[in-house]
């Protein structure tokens, strides 16, 4: 399928997905979410290889950058700003896609209403972008279509990962058969634990471990079974956020593109395992370019965005490129591939931001 043909049947294929969202979207703000998201994976199925074309010819680069490991992005919030200062191709990893998979993992009898109302949101969500991000953004399912034909392959190797956090466990089925509690998982747990263990974005790493996973039972009470062991539910929460890392940096490495990661505990599991993987080629600058856009969205003040219309903002990118301004100042600061976790390059990228602030303002004091 020849480039331009293709290009337009991705559009073609965003627009028809608006239209879906917006005929669904009574149903994905009910209890009848379910069989709308069934309807929006169906339509993912239709158009996979078309997708799958896009995603393996046209979409990979250095510059590419793929929104996930997140529930949605906040339009509202404007998300979608510090985002598009990144690179020059942008897709959003479809969550809806993912959501159907949730559910069925949450414990029978569990209330599903959290969830329900978390689908209705990012279907809203969706719908803003498609409709005002004039396609500079796509959604597509970019872990929905990288699902490999051996399923087992990513649960042996987050098994692994999940066993290598115990000294004296062999693998999973040893580990449930020592550990009941969590003075259990302490006997066996590795000296570091405390610091390769995050429960989420709040968890107060200052506190005692114990403490810490008794806070991330109450907090995501809604996927876990309580009346099972502290073993089952610590297997359950930690187990999840590697296998959902893994899901991230397989998607990434097989589209060729960077992981644009919001959410700093989707951060500290992918980071965590790529320090295993730097042997992979292009690894090095995969994970040098993740931090960095994640470094971006966390010192970005969206706020200061909120003046100037999409347009300008994109206008004014286009002309100043954030993105190779950023880059370009870190190495001549000598911030590269091997040194890249310190205050210095915190510090250069607040510094860059500050300047775009300024462009903007300039662009904006023009208009006025």
């Amino acid at each position: 399928m020849k480039s331009n043909l293709l290009l337009r049947k991705i559009q073609l294929i965003q627009f028809e997905y608006k239209e879906l969202l917006k005929a669904l979207l009574p149903k994905l703000k009910s209890s009848s979410s379910l069989e709308a998201l069934d309807e929006i994976i169906l339509f993912w199925s239709r158009h996979y290889e078309e997708i799958h074309l896009y995603l393996k010819a046209w979409f990979p680069g250095e510059n590419s950058y793929a929104f996930t490991g997140a529930t949605l992005m906040y339009f509202e919030d404007n998300e979608h700003l510090p985002f598009l200062l990144m690179g020059d191709k942008h897709v959003l990893d479809d969550p809806l896609s993912k959501y159907s998979e949730i559910r069925s993992r949450m414990p029978d009898g569990k209330d599903a209403r959290f969830l329900y109302r978390q689908i209705g949101v990012t279907a809203e969500n969706n719908l803003k972008l498609l409709e005002n991000v004039h396609g500079k953004i796509l959604i597509l399912p970019l872990r929905l279509l990288n699902q490999p034909n051996d399923h087992d392959s990513l649960y042996k190797v987050g098994e692994k990962v999940f066993v290598s956090l115990f000294n004296g466990i062999e693998n999973l089925n040893d580990y449930f058969s020592k550990c009941n509690s969590i003075d259990d998982i302490m006997r066996f747990a590795r000296e570091g634990i405390r610091r390769l263990v995050i429960f989420s974005e709040d968890d107060n790493v200052t506190l005692p471990f114990e403490e810490r996973f008794k806070v991330a039972l109450a907090g995501t009470q809604y996927m876990l079974d309580q009346p099972m062991s502290d073993a089952f539910n610590f297997f359950m929460i930690v187990f999840g956020f590697i296998q959902q890392a893994i899901d991230v940096i397989v998607s990434c490495v097989e589209y060729g593109c960077i992981p644009y990661i919001r959410y700093p505990v989707s951060f500290h599991y992918i980071s965590m395992l790529s320090e295993n993987m730097l042997d992979i080629e292009g690894f090095v600058k995969f994970r040098f370019k993740m931090s960095i856009a994640f470094f971006v969205y966390q010192l970005c003040d969206k706020d200061r965005f909120a003046s100037i219309n999409l347009d300008e903002f994109l206008t004014r990118n286009q002309t100043y490129n954030f993105n190779e301004q950023l880059f370009h100042t870190l190495a001549e600061h000598n911030v590269d591939e091997n040194n890249f976790l310190n205050q210095k390059t915190m510090q250069l990228v607040t510094d860059e931001l500050e300047k775009f602030y300024h462009v903007l303002s300039e662009t904006i004091q023009y208009d006025r």
